[in-house]
C-alpha cells in the first residue's frame, strides 16, 4: 500500500502545482478603483479588496474620500472632500425620520446621487488625474448610484468591474442584463423574504417599478449631465457605457447569507471576503474584559454611520434599564462621551475591533442595526443577533435572519423595554438560535475558494482577457417588450385570437348556410 499511497500524494502534488501554474498573476496592472461614497462601510470593502491587488503587485490608485493607514507602497489615494457636515445632518436626522414612508427615503437619492457626483469628479486631485497623461488597465467601480463614473472608462479606455457592496439590485440589473424574477426575488429595501404571498408580490412588483422609475427620471438626469459636463470628448455615450462598458460585477452576497436567485455569469459572489481569516489579537483591555465575563458578553454596535446619542431619549433609556439587568457583560460602542455607566458592566468606545471580537467564543450575543457587513461578520463567527433595522437593506437583511431563525428583529418605532428584553430573552434562552447561526456559517465558509482570492481572480481574468467583453449578455442590446418578450406574447395572442374568431367566423358561416338551405327545403315542401 505504501507505493500507491505515496503515487496518490505524487499526483496530488503535480495537480497542485499544475492548478498554481495555470492560474498564475498576471503581469502586475495599473488598476483605477472609485468609491465614493461617505458611508465608510462601503470603502471597507473596497479598500479591502484593493490593498490586497496592492499587496500582489498591482499599481493600485483609489478614489476615495478616507485614506488607507498602513498602505502598501503601490496603493495610492486620490483624496475627496466632501461637505462633511450634509452627512452629519443626515446621520443626526436618521432616527428621527424612521417613520418617513420608503417613498419619501427614495425621494433623498436624488440630493445624495448630485452631492456624490459632483463633488468627486470636482474634486482637484480628481482633475488632476482626468488631465493627466497617465493610463490604466482597469476601473474597478462601486456599483452604487454612480453611473457617471463610466466616464473614467472611456477617458482611460479600459474595461471595467464593478462592485455591489449590499447584493443585486435594479442598479446592478441594469448595467448587467440580470434576471430577477419578481415573484421570489424581493426588492433589497424591502422586508420581503422569497416566499411572498399575492399581496407581498403585488407590493414588490410595484416598489420595484417605482424604484425603476425614480432612476429614469430624476437619477439618470443626474448621471448624463455630469458625464457630458466632465467627459466632453467621451467616445461613447452614458448609454453605451451602462449598456456594455461594464464587465462583471463582484456582488457582496453568498447564496448561504440571502435566498436563492438567479444569476448572470457576470454576476459574481464575494460575501465575508472582508471577514478576517486570520483573526488578530484584541487589545488588552478588551480581551480582559470578555474573558473575565463569566457569563459571556453582548456586542453592541449600531455600525460605523448611525449615532446611538441621537437615539429617542425614552428608548435610550428602555435600552439601558434591559441591558443593565442582564447577567452579561456588555461592549457597546458609543459615539460620544456622553454616556457614563457602569464599567464592571459595561465597556464603552467609540470604536472597536468588531470583527475580532465577534470571533472570541465568550460573545455570545451581537445586538446590530443589521447592515450587510455586520450579518455576514456575524454569521462567519457564527454569533446570533437581535437587529434594530433602520433604513437601506437592513430590513431585508433581518428579514433573512428571522426566516432562517439566526436572529430577531425589532421595529425602531416599536422598541421599548419589554419589546428589546424579550427579543434578546427569546435568542439567548432558545439554543436554536445559535445553532441555526453555526450551520449557516459552516456553509458560508464551505467555498472551493476564499471569496477574496475569487474576487481576484475574477479581476485578474478580466484582465487576461483583454476585457472579457465575452461575459457581456446579450440582454444588454434588448429593451423592455423585447426582454420580456411581450412581443412574442402579443404575437402569439394575436394568432390565436384571429384564429378563434376565423373559426367562429367560419362555424357560423357553415350555420347559416346550412340553415339557409333547410329553410329553403321546407319552404318548397310547404309550396308542393
Amino acid at each position: 500500500m505504501k507505493p500507491l499511497r505515496s503515487n496518490v500524494v505524487g499526483t496530488v502534488a503535480f495537480l497542485w502545482f499544475a492548478f498554481l501554474m495555470s492560474h498564475k498573476v498576471v503581469e502586475p496592472a495599473k488598476i483605477l478603483s472609485i468609491f465614493p461614497t461617505m458611508s465608510k462601510s462601503h470603502w471597507i470593502l473596497g479598500s479591502s479588496l484593493m490593498k490586497e491587488l496592492a499587496l500582489d503587485g498591482h499599481e493600485v490608485t483609489v478614489i476615495s474620500p478616507f485614506p488607507l493607514k498602513n498602505a502598501p507602497k503601490t496603493y495610492r489615494h486620490v483624496n475627496v472632500e466632501f461637505n462633511s457636515r450634509m452627512f452629519e445632518e443626515i446621520m443626526d436626522e436618521v432616527f428621527d425620520k424612521i417613520d418617513d414612508s420608503i417613498v419619501e427615503k427614495m425621494l433623498e437619492l436624488g440630493r445624495f446621487v448630485r452631492e456624490i457626483t459632483n463633488t468627486t469628479l470636482a474634486a482637484p486631485e480628481v482633475q488632476s488625474l482626468l488631465r493627466s497623461d497617465e493610463t490604466f488597465d482597469l476601473l474597478v467601480l462601486e456599483i452604487f448610484l454612480d453611473d457617471a463614473f463610466l466616464g473614467f472608462a472611456d477617458r482611460f479606455n479600459c474595461p471595467v468591474v464593478g462592485m455591489s457592496t449590499f447584493g443585486v439590485s435594479s442598479w446592478v440589473n441594469s448595467l448587467t442584463g440580470s434576471p430577477q424574477p419578481l415573484s421570489y426575488v424581493p426588492h433589497p429595501m424591502s422586508s420581503f423574504t422569497d416566499k411572498m404571498n399575492f399581496w407581498q408580490r403585488l407590493g414588490n412588483v410595484l416598489f420595484t417599478a417605482f424604484d425603476e422609475t425614480l432612476l429614469k427620471f430624476m437619477c439618470e438626469p443626474i448621471h448624463r449631465e455630469f458625464y457630458e459636463m466632465y467627459f466632453p470628448n467621451a467616445t461613447r455615450s452614458l448609454r453605451e457605457m451602462q449598456k456594455h462598458g461594464v464587465t462583471l460585477v463582484l456582488v457582496n452576497s453568498h447564496f448561504s447569507l440571502s435566498f436563492p436567485r438567479p444569476y448572470l455569469p457576470n454576476l459574481i459572489e464575494v460575501g465575508g471576503f472582508h471577514v478576517n481569516r486570520k483573526v488578530n489579537p484584541l487589545p488588552e483591555d478588551i480581551k480582559t474584559f470578555i474573558e473575565q465575563s463569566k457569563d459571556g458578553v453582548i456586542y453592541f454596535s449600531m455600525g460605523s454611520n448611525l449615532k446611538p446619542s441621537k437615539m429617542d431619549q425614552q428608548k435610550r433609556n428602555d435600552v439601558i434599564r434591559v441591558l443593565s439587568g442582564l447577567k452579561q457583560n456588555i461592549i457597546w460602542k458609543w459615539d460620544d462621551d456622553t454616556l457614563v455607566l457602569d464599567k464592571k458592566k459595561f465597556l464603552i468606545g467609540k470604536w472597536f475591533p468588531q470583527d475580532d471580537i465577534l470571533a472570541h467564543p465568550n460573545v455570545k450575543l451581537f445586538i446590530t442595526h443589521g447592515g450587510l457587513l455586520s450579518c455576514t461578520e456575524s454569521i462567519y463567527h457564527g454569533v446570533p443577533i437581535v437587529g434594530i433595522p433602520i433604513f437601506g437593506d437592513q430590513l431585508l437583511n433581518m428579514a433573512r435572519a428571522e426566516q432562517s431563525g439566526w436572529g430577531i428583529g425589532v421595529a425602531y418605532k416599536n422598541l421599548n423595554e419589554q419589546t428589546f428584553r424579550k427579543a434578546i430573552n427569546d435568542v439567548l434562552g432558545d439554543e436554536s438560535y445559535a445553532a441555526n447561526v453555526k450551520t449557516i456559517s459552516r456553509r458560508l465558509r464551505d467555498q472551493p475558494l476564499a471569496p477574496m482570492d475569487t474576487a481576484k481572480f475574477w479581476i485578474e481574468y478580466v484582465l487576461r482577457h483583454d476585457g472579457a467583453k465575452h461575459l457581456i449578455s446579450s440582454a444588454q442590446d434588448l429593451n423592455f417588450v423585447q426582454y420580456n418578450n411581450l412581443d412574442v406574447f402579443l404575437f402569439i395572442g394575436a394568432v390565436v385570437v384571429a384564429f378563434v374568431l376565423l373559426v367562429r367566423l367560419g362555424v357560423k358561416k357553415l350555420f347559416n348556410t346550412l340553415f339557409r338551405r333547410k329553410s329553403k327545403q321546407i319552404s318548397t315542401k310547404k309550396k308542393n
